[in-house]
């Protein structure tokens, strides 16, 4: 058998006993994906430094900026809006909160409704039910 013989019948009996194909992969092929790749990688890097050249050019132009007098006009953004410093509102909330939940107070003195510390309101509930709230 001549080697050409053994290509076009199959995988030759060597290449069967190990297990894998002996032959080497065509390298044209990997070689064209390559150049291919690195083409379309240098046509993005030529078309963003153009986008980015004319992005520069609109960026200089300073007739539409706002003065000094016109940035302290601006009004603020509608509620709700970002916290300057967040963990300082939230333990002012909290300290709220807990000032309300441990203190005696009026909800509505007109209507007569009154809050009571929390603690106290438990005990009143352990002593009268949940029916005498209604």
């Amino acid at each position: 058998m001549s080697h050409a013989h053994v290509h076009s019948e199959g995988p030759s009996a060597e290449s069967l006993a190990l297990n894998h194909e002996v032959s080497d992969a065509r390298s044209q092929p990997i070689i064209w994906g390559v150049v291919m790749v690195a083409g379309v990688l240098l046509l993005a890097f030529v078309l963003m430094a153009g986008v980015l050249a004319v992005a520069a050019g609109s960026v200089t132009d300073t007739s539409n900026t706002l003065s000094d007098s016109e940035v302290t006009q601006l009004q603020l953004p509608p509620a709700p809006r970002l916290e300057q410093n967040p963990r300082v509102e939230g333990d002012r909330i909290i300290a709220e909160a807990t000032e309300r939940l441990e203190s005696y107070g009026w909800v509505n003195e007109r209507a007569g409704r009154a809050h009571i510390p929390i603690e106290r309101a438990m005990e009143l509930l352990l002593e009268h039910g949940f029916d005498a709230v209604k």
